[in-house]
């Protein structure tokens, strides 16, 4: 989850980016708030002239066609099913914090809500809702490793790839939709409602837009000027990007030595463990720390965070080493389900007992916060390897339902929109909430329908339309 203004992202099929500059693209597994259509090949008897150009060009933008694209549960032949379903449900656990954290300054009982939250076991899922986050990046780094590789093999080695659209493509596809919505939203969100409060904090939401957009567009906005972060919640699209970015510099040492490849994951994972613990340690940051140094300097950075990350890495090289290909005897199945299920279970509901005033020591709370979400992405990693290679049982029967395929498309554009909803529906009010579990429940469910049909709308609008014209593009670059 996290936010800096108060306390606090298929077919699943392949992304190739192919020698001769061609792309076939199926989902961006690539980015797991993402999911894209499918690109089929490449036909010789398309009409590759200006006129057949012009006309996909107009079809990018038809709303009918991206609709039907969108709302089609039909996946390609070994998708990663299950992929799905963790996509979806990670960003309701989001949503579902969010409706909480920015409900805050508009209810009556906050004292009386505050200690509820604290006290009760059941909600103890709400306050570790941040996992959910760490849930997307196993997701992201797991599919990088998996097509990848699957490509570098295709094409014996990093010649097959062509890096520059690679970066490319992962660029076009994350950025249109980005810088529109703010675009947008910025400059316009003074006049989308009104009210007591509206009047009186529109000004603190997002102060510091008109100075620091450009490092959102350059996906630094988490390590430049992090204090004063335009649209606070896109620290992860930063963290997502770099993770990317730097992904080849393990790619590359994994495809050609599995030893050396493993042992730079695994140093790059001990180093940001290393890092965490100082940091917090040096810091003073108990687990859970939602002030704004907490986020600023734990939270958000990607030294940090990128331990979920490469667990997603490592979990992808095994898929493809594996070909999702069942090699576990059933104990050995089991005992990973009890393992992963009770890990979870010990992250989720471990600091219970702090929030009831028993704090950790500064040492425990630091290595706590080094490794807890390396813990959570190992879980993750478990339930998706299981999953994907036969051991899932009626979890990946839920998780690849067929429901989830077009609700996960939407993911990347209703992260993009929830806490800008939420926000105009909160301080938009003319009287506080009284916050009950009922009212809350009713609260979170209104939000995750409005996130999902404003995403569908700003997928019609920005996200197809920009993916229609990057084929468009490419299909035009292989036939010139």
């Amino acid at each position: 989850m996290g936010f800096n203004h108060k306390p606090l992202i298929p077919y699943a099929s392949e992304t190739k980016f192919t020698s001769n500059g061609a792309a076939s693209m199926g989902v961006d597994e690539h980015t797991p708030l993402i999911h894209s259509q499918k690109t089929v090949g490449y036909s010789n008897s398309e009409n590759n002239g200006a006129n057949g150009i012009m006309h996909k060009v107009l079809v990018a933008f038809s709303v009918y066609t991206n609709g039907a694209k969108v709302l089609n549960t039909k996946q390609a032949s070994g998708a990663l099913t299950c992929v799905n379903g963790i996509r979806f449900l990670s960003l309701a656990w989001v949503i579902w914090g969010h409706t909480y954290v920015f409900a805050m300054t508009t209810i009556d009982n906050i004292s009386s809500v505050t200690q509820d939250l604290m006290k009760r076991w059941t909600m103890q899922v709400l306050i570790s809702g941040p996992f959910s986050v760490d849930s997307f990046f196993v997701l992201s780094g797991l599919l990088v490793t998996y097509l990848t590789m699957r490509e570098m093999k295709k094409g014996s080695g990093r010649f097959r790839i062509n890096w520059g659209l690679y970066y490319f493509h992962r660029f076009w596809r994350l950025t249109p939709p980005y810088m529109l919505v703010l675009l947008v939203y910025v400059p316009t969100i003074y006049y989308w409602t009104n009210g007591p409060m509206w009047v009186s904090t529109v000004d603190g939401f997002d102060p510091y837009c008109s100075e620091t957009w450009w490092t959102n567009l350059l996906y630094i906005n988490n390590v430049v000027k992090s204090k004063k972060m335009c649209m606070g919640w896109s620290w992860y699209l930063a963290n997502d990007m770099q993770f990317f970015v730097i992904s080849p510099l393990i790619l590359f040492p994994l495809f050609w030595n599995e030893i050396i490849g493993v042992g730079v994951l695994l140093a790059t994972l001990l180093g940001s463990w290393i890092t965490t613990g100082i940091v917090s340690n040096v810091n003073q940051l108990p687990p859970g720390s939602t002030n704004q140094a907490g986020f600023d300097i734990l939270y958000v950075k990607p030294w940090i965070r990128i331990g979920p990350y490469l667990i997603g890495m490592l979990v992808g090289y095994i898929l493809y080493v594996t070909e999702c290909k069942p090699k576990l005897n059933r104990l050995t199945a089991l005992i990973g389900w009890v393992v992963a299920t009770a890990t979870a279970l010990a992250l989720v509901y471990g600091l219970y007992d702090v929030y009831q005033g028993h704090p950790l020591s500064n040492d425990v709370g630091a290595f706590y916060n080094a490794v807890s979400r390396t813990a959570w992405g190992a879980c993750v990693g478990w339930v998706i390897y299981a999953c994907c290679t036969g051991y899932g049982g009626f979890v990946n029967t839920l998780m690849s339902w067929k429901a989830f395929v077009p609700l996960s498309r939407l993911t990347y554009c209703a992260y993009l929109i929830h806490p800008i909803i939420m926000y105009v529906v909160y301080m938009g009010r003319e009287t506080l909430i009284h916050a009950t579990d009922v009212t809350m429940t009713y609260i979170y469910f209104g939000n995750m329908v409005a996130s999902f049909a404003g995403a569908f709308i700003v997928s019609m609008v920005f996200e197809a339309p920009m993916m229609g014209l990057e084929k468009a593009i490419l299909r035009r670059e292989k036939s010139a």
